[in-house]
């Protein structure tokens, strides 16, 4: 569960019980007050003027301090004194008591010393009561001047030089205070010397130590604390490391993507009991102040004991895969100061060039997330789904997409999300599947594209051994949990789950339509390789778009369709020249990767004698889609027409099976152009309109019809028979 900051931050345990303990140190800090003004008075150092009283007289002071004032009479500065050290007894005594009020909260997480906890108490102050802003323009003789100082703090709290020079150690650059953003300088005082520059305390402290929730405003949108329970189907690979205890180095997780390690650090943290402060690094490119914001993260992993977790480290390098300066410096830091932090991106990571250089950083241990199996998978997806995993085939799922579990369980909440949505209770397993796609989908990068799938089996027009073929394919994949995982197959065949499958026919005889109908049966999307973006005359350069196809499928879990695949799979030749020998080296790369692939790859050729032996040799199905007989090309003609389209009842179907060869894409093409002309003249589909398109279909090829061909209907043909046609005798 991922949760905004303001729900999750401790706050006090009783809002009364941290004003209680604040109202402690504001009557010590009364004490002290009124002490310096009697010592003040005595020494006759407030300026004397006539305009100092104009705004702070004496008696407006006099009246704060004895509204303030516990018991009866004014006391001298010997007695304040001692009444200071007793309220500062009873503070020590608290804390000792492990007192669970913020105040003591905050001086035991980040270890203040006695001067420290005065100037946060001197910071305080004006934020709790205005009177304070009064009090101390009149301690520092000033009206401008509301705020505490460095110097103000030595005249409160300090007994001895030591002591205020304590005071002023905790106020230097490099001091805790101001390294973590606890207390800041006001920026109209900057200008002044140090020791006389006001005060202020971090906003979300003021807040908290008052019992409030603590809300840091600089990191909203940019950091969330991550509670997410770890999923006991699925545990971390890694929990050993993220328990790690005070033992626990910079921590570097990858995996396929940076969503996958980071769902890894999460739910490892959360098993070992840790709560993780999850910081955008996205966001953090984008903001205006990095160093700000690294300083806002440091504060609340410090105070709340919180895990820092920055994701994704991609997000530190600009287009060309420079580190940015900025970011990576904020990164750094924190891998320097915050006690643990786990840092995750994408198998390509290279983040020792943004945050290697911090000694810390340097000794990182890197763990490397192994892609979940098909058993973690399915593990994922039963504890995704709860108490609805029995009523949707689980292996299936996890079997065809190769998802993370962080995937899978985005996965199945918007499945119920969506059946929320239509209020039917549960998604169907069609929904689930689409919910499985949607997340699944990544970009194909350029180099392919989405075919779509809206045929049916009884839309393929094939021979039945084709057709028994192709159910052989669908078996085969839906089989592979049982036969691959149950059975243990797997092991045997070294983990390969990819199915291979070769569709050779001439052009039109149903290939593309027969891999949309398989995929579609399977609930996957298929994506067709463009082979204009992927082959390329430059060397290696056709390796690495064919690189990045195989990527899009796998991140996708579609299926890899490659048309006219000869051109990619071509037999390997003998090496003559320079050109020879890296198309060699082309398909045994392609060779290769068809090898390593886990995914549904079907090739589809018109010249399969063309493919190289070691493909073929490699395939687990080889389909042969024939031209199809004269009862299959009258289907496809009947076929072809929507019930709604205007048939004129001349067409005789027969005589166009039996009289032309044409493919399944041929006959697609001839009756549409027919349609086109026949609404053009404004009558229905007749068989001139069909005749002439098929003229036209022919002459495209290059192949002049004759007489013999039309018999009685060449008479319709009219000018479209064209010079060339003539009577075959």
């Amino acid at each position: 569960m991922n949760a905004p900051l303001r729900s999750l931050l401790p706050g006090a345990p009783d809002p009364a019980a941290a004003r209680a303990a604040l109202d402690n140190e504001l009557a010590r800090l009364d004490v002290l007050i009124e002490r310096e003004i009697l010592r003040l008075r005595a020494r006759y150092e407030l300026t004397l003027d006539e305009f100092r009283g104009l705004y702070i007289s004496d008696r407006a002071v006099d009246d704060l301090i004895r509204a303030a004032r516990r018991g009866d009479g004014a006391p001298d500065a010997e007695s304040l004194t001692m009444r200071a050290g007793a309220l500062l007894a009873e503070r020590n005594s608290a804390e000792n008591a492990a007192s669970q009020a913020p105040w003591h909260a905050l001086a035991r997480t980040l270890c203040l010393s006695d001067a420290e906890r005065d100037l946060v108490l001197l910071a305080l102050a004006p934020e709790l009561d205005p009177k304070y802003e009064t009090l101390f323009a009149y301690l520092n003789n000033d009206v401008t001047r509301k705020l505490g100082t460095a110097e103000l703090a030595g005249r409160l709290f300090a007994a001895s030089v030591g002591e205020r020079a304590a005071l002023r150690r905790a106020l230097a650059p490099d001091a805790p205070l101001i390294a973590l953003g606890v207390l800041e300088f006001a920026p109209a005082t900057r200008e002044a010397p140090r020791a006389q520059r006001g005060l202020r305390l971090a906003q979300p402290l003021v807040d908290w130590l008052q019992g409030l929730p603590y809300v840091a405003e600089r990191l909203v949108g940019i950091a969330r604390v991550a509670r997410q329970e770890a999923p006991a189907a699925l545990p971390s690979p890694h929990a050993a490391y993220y328990a790690a205890g005070e033992v626990f180095p910079v921590l570097v997780v990858s995996a396929s993507s940076a969503e996958e390690a980071q769902g890894d650090a999460e739910r490892g943290l959360a098993g070992a009991g840790e709560t993780a402060l999850a910081l955008d690094l996205r966001a953090l490119r984008a903001a205006s102040a990095p160093a700000e914001i690294a300083c806002a993260v440091e504060q609340m992993c410090a105070l709340f004991g919180f895990t820092l977790l920055a994701a994704p480290l991609d997000a530190l390098f600009d287009n060309d895969g420079r580190a940015l300066e900025a970011p990576a410096a904020a990164l750094e830091r924190l891998c320097a100061r915050v006690r643990r932090v786990v840092l995750a991106g994408g198998a390509s990571l290279r983040w020792r060039e943004a945050v290697g250089r911090q000694p810390r950083a340097a000794r990182a241990v890197e763990l490397r997330l192994a892609p979940p199996d098909a058993l973690q998978r399915a593990a994922a997806w039963r504890d995704a789904l709860g108490a609805h995993a029995a009523r949707f085939d689980v292996e299936a799922l996890a079997d065809r997409f190769a998802l993370s579990a962080v995937r899978i369980a985005v996965a199945a909440q918007r499945a119920f999300d969506r059946a929320r949505f239509e209020r039917s209770g549960a998604p169907s397993a069609e929904a689930l599947f689409e919910a499985a796609r949607a997340a699944s989908a990544e970009g194909a990068e350029g180099v392919m594209r989405q075919t779509p799938s809206p045929f049916s089996w009884d839309d393929l027009v094939v021979p039945p051994p084709v057709q028994r073929r192709l159910r052989d394919v669908v078996r085969a994949i839906e089989l592979r949990p049982k036969v691959l995982d149950q059975w243990g197959f797997a092991r045997r065949m070294a983990g390969a789950r990819g199915v291979k499958v070769m569709f050779a026919g001439a052009s039109g005889t149903g290939k593309t339509m027969a891999a949309a109908i398989l995929a579609r049966t399977l609930g996957l999307e298929v994506h067709r390789v463009q082979l204009a973006s992927v082959i390329s005359k430059y060397i290696g350069e056709t390796e690495k778009n064919l690189d990045r196809a195989f990527d899009a499928a796998s991140r996708s879990n579609a299926v890899l369709f490659i048309d006219e695949a000869d051109a990619l799979f071509g037999k390997r030749s003998e090496v003559k020249d320079a050109h020879d020998r890296y198309a060699n080296v082309e398909t045994a790369y392609l060779l290769q990767k068809m090898e390593d692939h886990d995914g549904i790859v079907i090739l589809a050729t018109n010249l399969a004698d063309n493919i190289d032996e070691a493909f073929s040799r490699r395939m687990h199905y080889v389909v042969d889609f024939p031209i199809p007989d004269p009862p299959s090309r009258e289907r496809l003609w009947r076929g072809m027409f929507p019930a709604s389209a205007p048939l004129h009842a001349e067409v005789d179907f027969g005589f166009l099976a039996r009289k032309f060869v044409l493919a399944g894409g041929d006959i697609r093409n001839v009756v549409l152009d027919a349609a086109y002309h026949a609404a053009a003249d404004a009558q229905p589909i007749g068989m001139r309109h069909l005749l002439q398109a098929i003229v036209r279909q022919y002459e495209k090829r290059g192949k002049i019809p004759g007489a013999a061909e039309f018999r009685e209907y060449f008479a319709l043909l009219g000018d479209a028979g064209g010079a060339g046609s003539r009577p075959d005798g």
